[in-house]
């Protein structure tokens, strides 16, 4: 099998186990009662399962195909459970409805329909209740307060601009509704530029729905195509407006997956549907999805909106983001600054940044109350500049920091588009260069680098004992001993290829949670009688790293011969 292929069947595997634990978890809190969190997830996990059986053959694919047969058997009861205790019952008919019509005209009849009518009245005030919070009050921030993304920035502005234009528009026939479809990494501002976008829009009294697909999946289980179906009647009504679906994978999944519930396609044949009623009627409303899965979506969506490629964040962008969270509370120290942070965190996103912040923020916190001893004299010499903060202080937070892995999300992306070649004659185009923004940095000179990175001088290191194994993955010594009480064996790893983000150990199908020991990894394994050597596939958030093989030995006081 292609290692490409293992590795996505891995990383699909894990992500499908987490998903059903991230469950399991929901429905111990609620106290084992069904609950719409659990549902999503659920669902989650069974497009996974859907997606390894198309990727898989023969008894792997069967087995696929019945993991996910089970989990849409469970997602079918817990609806069912949900719509009980949000009073929905299912509508039955009765031996009178079937042994005699004329019954439906007597009096009895007549009470009978009364209840059904209130039941369908409550209903409908739930959907207004629900319709009703689809509409946002203005964001706080503007395009003035986004960083970066300066072509982005001109197409939305343009879209402003030309929706104003109206008797022009109306002379020349173009359509009123604009589509927009934002694909990207995750925590590449996506959902933060929309936002600044109906800031500007709602000062021209345009009004704004936001919400996100899985809202309507979740949270109203049986009702999805009534809600889909009221979502665009009230783009409609509300015209002019905008609106604003993230998450759409979740609510317009793409009907050629393998194994789809018919569930899933009707709600996306609805979803269709109320699109083409606001492109039919031209109504003046922009609509704008967004996602980090595109290949998840119907294509026929796709065919009808025009593809915006948000990408991870760039030098400037880092700049601006780190300049807002530090600039108004902290002074830098000469041998920081702004452009030095943007240029050490290449390839983050604007979570990783946030993080980053906050991590360097309660490092401060400690140290200027160990110092100062008294809260309100910290914060002086802070807002003073008398305390900086340092280059070797970023750089020690830096140096323990990990950012999300993001090459797996990037390489799908890039597939995606190759695969639906949705711009015109782009066989030479580098897509590494659409999403990742690094790959678009010119290298600098040496001369000019030097200038930009943080420069600390270190004492040198002591020489290493031997030379790390070229191997992925490697034991850190020749044998391991059992607890002869527990019966379990530490294992201990390291890794030629850097840090491991969230490691586990496949042993024999079983699955071990692996935890960080100093620069090594380790995780508790018990074997077999007379097991001397292990196998074990390790495996991270973005695939398979390595294969490690580890000898057990048992201590010698578990030998019957031996003597004491």
């Amino acid at each position: 099998m292609d290692n490409r292929l293992l590795e996505s069947l891995k990383r699909k595997e894990h992500e499908c186990r987490n998903l059903q634990r991230q469950a399991d978890e929901f429905l111990s809190k609620n106290n084992r009662e069904p609950c719409k969190e659990q549902c999503l997830l659920l669902q989650q996990a069974a497009d996974l399962e859907a997606e390894m059986a198309n990727l898989t053959f023969g008894a792997e694919k069967n087995h696929h195909i019945r993991e996910k047969n089970r989990l849409d058997y469970e997602i079918m009861n817990i609806r069912s459970e949900l719509d009980r205790k949000e009073g929905k019952k299912p509508v039955m008919k009765t031996p009178d409805d079937s042994n005699d019509k004329d019954n439906a005209k007597d009096k009895k009849g007549d009470s009978k329909s009364k209840p059904a009518a209130a039941a369908k009245s409550k209903d409908d005030e739930e959907l207004d209740r629900t319709a009703r919070t689809w509409y946002k009050d203005a964001p706080t921030h503007s395009f003035d307060d986004v960083s970066g993304m300066a072509e982005l920035k001109k197409k939305l502005k343009g879209c402003i601009f030309d929706s104003q234009a109206e008797r022009l528009t109306d002379y020349l026939g173009i359509p009123q509704l604009n589509s927009y479809f934002f694909v990207g990494p995750p925590g590449c501002g996506k959902t933060f530029i929309i936002e600044a976008f109906a800031h500007e829009l709602m000062d021209k009294d345009y009004k704004f729905m936001s919400l996100q697909g899985s809202d309507i999946i979740s949270r109203y289980v049986g009702a999805a195509e009534k809600n889909v179906t009221r979502l665009f009647e009230e783009a409609e009504k509300s015209a002019p407006c905008i609106v604003f679906i993230d998450e759409i994978d979740s609510l317009c999944k793409n009907r050629s997956l393998p194994n789809l519930p018919e569930y899933a396609a009707n709600i996306t044949t609805s979803f269709l549907t109320g699109y083409n009623r606001i492109h039919s009627a031209d109504s003046k409303v922009i609509f704008i999805a967004a996602t980090n899965y595109p290949n998840r979506v119907d294509n026929a969506m796709l065919d009808r909106v025009e593809v915006v490629r948000v990408p991870l964040p760039d030098k400037v962008a880092r700049e601006a983001a780190f300049r807002k969270s530090f600039e108004e509370i902290i002074t830098l120290h000469e041998n920081l600054t702004y452009e030095m942070m943007a240029e050490s965190t290449k390839r983050y996103n604007y979570r990783d940044i946030e993080r980053l912040t906050s991590a360097v923020k309660r490092m401060l916190f400690r140290k200027v109350l160990d110092l100062y001893k008294d809260q309100d004299r910290a914060i002086e010499e802070l807002q003073s500049g008398n305390y900086k903060l340092t280059a070797e202080e970023f750089k020690d937070i830096l140096s323990r920091f990990k950012p999300s892995p993001k090459e797996t999300i990037i390489n799908d992306l890039i597939a995606w588009e190759k695969a639906v070649k949705s711009v015109a004659d782009y066989d030479d185009t580098d897509f590494s260069t659409v999403y990742d923004t690094e790959a678009n940095e010119k290298p600098q000179k040496p001369e000019q680098k030097i200038k930009h990175e943080i420069s600390i001088e270190k004492e040198p290191e002591p020489p290493k004992p031997k030379e790390v194994p070229k191997d992925p993955v490697y034991a850190v010594q020749d044998e391991f001993v059992q607890d002869p009480i527990t019966g379990g064996v530490e294992i201990v790893f390291g890794s030629s290829k850097g840090p491991i983000s969230h490691p586990f150990a496949n042993i024999g199908g079983e699955t071990f949670q692996i935890r960080s020991v100093g620069e090594n990894y380790a995780f508790t394994y018990f074997p077999t009688p007379g097991q001397t050597e292990i196998s074990a596939f390790i495996i991270s958030s973005t695939g398979l790293v390595g294969k490690l093989t580890a000898r057990i030995v048992t201590p010698i006081s578990d030998n019957k011969d031996f003597i004491i």
